[in-house]
C-alpha cells in the first residue's frame, strides 16, 4: 500500500473506533426526546458506514482488494449515496434540535428533502452513465465536472445548518448548552485536508466533531430533570451567577404546584403552552418555575389559565402563581425573592 493508502486506512478505523464508542455511550444517555436521540445515532451509524467504505476504497486503489468495473461503480455509487445521507440526517438533527418537532421538519420538507433527491438521482444516473463520476479500465475515478453541484448542495447544507442554528440559538436562550462549533471545526479542517491532499480523512473529522456534540450533550444534561425534561435546581444556581453579573434579567416568573405523582404528566402538558426562550426548573419534587422575559401581566394570566385548563381535564390538582419584577428590582434580587417563596 501507498503511504496515502495507510494514512486513510488508519485515519477511517480511527473514526470506526470512536464512533461505535460515543454510539454505545449515547445509548446510555438519558435524553427525554428519543426521536432526537435516535437521529443523533444515526449521524453516528453513519459515519460508521461512511468510514468502512473509504477503507473499502482505499483498498481497491491500492490493488489489495481486486475489484471488476462495475463493482467498483457500485462501492463509489453506495459512499457516494452515504455521504448525502450523512448532510440529510446533519440537517434533521439540527431542524429538531431546534424545534424538537417532526411537524416543523414535514412543513418544510420541500426545502430539506429536494436537495437530497437531487442527489440521490443523480447518483443512480451516474452508477450507468458515469456523468458525475467516471471510472475506467484500471479502475481510476475521475471526477466530471457535474461532480461540482453535489459538492454546492452538500456544503450548501452545512453552512444553511450552521447559519439557522446559530440565529436561533442567539434567540433561544434554551440552546445555551448546544453549539454547533464543535462540530464544524475539525470537520471544516478535514474535509480542507482531505482536498488538498490524497489522504481521505473527512470521517475523522465527522467524528471527532460528533464526539464533541456529545461532551455538549453531557454538560447539557448535567442541568436537565430527566423525569420532566425542564432544567434542574443546578441550573437555577447558574441563572443566579448571570443575574449577579448583569447578563440575566428575568421579568416575570409563574409557579406550578403540582399535588399527586403526576409530575411528568403534568410537564408534558405545561410545555405545549409555554412561550418560547423561557426557562422552566424543576425546583422540588412537584414545584415547577417558569422564568420568561413577559412584562404583559395578561400573557402570564392566559398561559397560566390555559395550563389550568388542561390540568382541570386530566383531573391533576394544580395551584399557579404569578410574580413579576419590579421596575427598581435588580434580578438577582428578584430571583433569591422567588425562591424563598417556593
Amino acid at each position: 500500500m501507498t503511504d496515502a493508502g495507510y494514512v486513510t486506512v488508519y485515519a477511517n478505523t480511527i473514526a470506526v473506533m470512536l464512533s461505535l464508542g460515543i454510539l454505545v455511550l449515547a445509548g446510555r444517555l438519558r435524553i427525554k426526546d428519543r426521536t432526537e436521540k435516535r437521529v443523533f445515532m444515526s449521524l453516528l451509524t453513519n459515519v460508521i458506514a461512511m468510514s468502512i467504505f473509504y477503507i473499502l476504497r482505499t483498498l481497491r486503489d491500492d490493488r489489495v482488494i481486486v475489484f471488476t468495473q462495475a463493482t467498483a461503480m457500485l462501492l463509489e455509487t453506495i459512499l457516494e449515496i452515504l455521504i448525502n445521507l450523512f448532510t440529510i440526517i446533519w440537517m434533521i438533527y439540527v431542524d429538531y434540535r431546534m424545534f424538537h418537532s417532526m411537524t416543523h421538519i414535514k412543513r418544510n420538507a420541500a426545502v430539506i428533502f429536494i436537495p437530497f433527491l437531487v442527489l440521490i438521482v443523480l447518483d443512480v444516473i451516474n452508477s450507468f452513465t458515469g456523468i458525475m463520476l467516471r471510472i475506467d479500465e484500471n479502475l481510476v475515478v475521475e471526477e466530471r465536472p457535474l461532480y461540482i453541484l453535489a459538492d454546492i448542495i452538500r456544503i450548501g447544507y452545512f453552512i444553511v445548518s450552521l447559519v439557522i442554528l446559530e440565529v436561533h440559538k442567539r434567540r433561544d436562550e434554551n440552546m445555551k448548552f448546544f453549539s454547533v462549533l464543535p462540530f464544524f471545526v475539525p470537520t471544516l479542517f478535514y474535509i480542507l485536508f482531505y482536498y488538498f491532499t490524497p489522504y481521505a480523512t473527512v470521517t475523522l473529522g465527522l467524528s471527532i466533531g460528533i464526539a464533541l456534540i456529545y461532551v455538549e450533550l453531557i454538560n447539557e444534561q448535567c442541568y436537565k430533570d430527566s423525569e420532566t425534561g425542564f432544567y434542574n435546581i443546578l441550573y437555577l444556581d447558574y441563572l443566579r451567577k448571570k443575574a449577579a453579573g448583569g447578563r440575566y434579567d428575568p421579568q416575570s416568573a409563574i409557579v406550578f404546584r403540582i399535588s399527586g405523582d403526576s409530575i411528568k404528566q403534568s410537564a408534558e402538558m405545561i410545555a405545549k403552552q409555554l412561550p418560547r426562550n423561557c426557562y422552566t426548573i424543576r425546583c422540588s419534587k412537584d414545584t415547577l418555575v417558569t422564568l420568561a422575559y413577559v412584562k404583559n401581566k395578561s400573557s402570564l394570566f392566559m398561559i397560566s389559565e390555559d395550563v389550568q385548563t388542561d390540568m382541570d381535564k386530566a383531573g391533576i390538582p394544580i395551584q399557579i402563581g404569578i410574580d413579576q419584577k419590579k421596575k427598581t428590582e435588580r434580578g438577582i434580587v428578584f430571583l433569591d425573592r422567588l425562591l424563598k417563596s417556593v
